[in-house]
């Protein structure tokens, strides 16, 4: 069974565990192993995810199996927009992370961790949610597309020295 909850200050080093070993198994292969090192470092270290669970601005859903207490998923959200984007006077909230371990796609967890996230930006009165998303990231767009996310601009994100093309996606909320 799994289980959604916030993240503690306990739960540093599985979060930055898991969160290296999804991206590299989802994105790994693009990048020098340089390149992939120095982001890991910069967005996975144990110091950063602890200085982002203590700040305010920022949440964390975890998924934890309960039978292993192991963390198998997980999403980040956060109202400092860090994209390309000015949300302005509307009030959005930006998904930075939504990951699985590999024995979770088709469970459904994504969609769990998509629901919580709209939830907190409804309780957060927020009207908009961006992300953004490799642009060959054909599966992830489809299930974006599924939650009524739009594209609405193209952007960079940069994995050390590389830079991969992305698209910007928008939802607007209404109650």
């Amino acid at each position: 069974m799994i289980r959604l909850r916030p993240a503690y200050a306990d739960d540093v080093a599985a979060l930055a565990k898991l969160g290296t070993a999804t991206f590299t198994s989802a994105f790994g292969h693009l990048y020098s192993s340089k390149n992939l090192a120095s982001f890991l470092a910069q967005t996975q270290s144990e110091s950063r995810i602890a200085s982002n669970i203590a700040d305010p601005a920022v949440l964390y859903c975890l998924a934890e199996d309960t039978a292993s207490g192991n963390l198998v998923g997980y999403c980040k959200i956060s109202t400092n927009i860090g994209l390309d984007y000015d949300p302005g006077s509307t009030g959005a909230i930006e998904l930075s992370q939504l990951y699985l371990d590999d024995s979770q796609f088709g469970t459904g967890l994504a969609g769990q961790l998509m629901d919580w996230v709209m939830d907190e930006a409804r309780k957060r009165h927020c009207n908009e949610i961006i992300l953004s998303v490799f642009s060959e990231n054909f599966r992830a767009q489809s299930f974006y597309h599924r939650y009524g996310f739009e594209h609405i601009a193209d952007t960079i994100f940069m994995v050390g020295d590389h830079c991969d093309a992305e698209f910007l996606y928008r939802l607007t909320l209404t109650d």
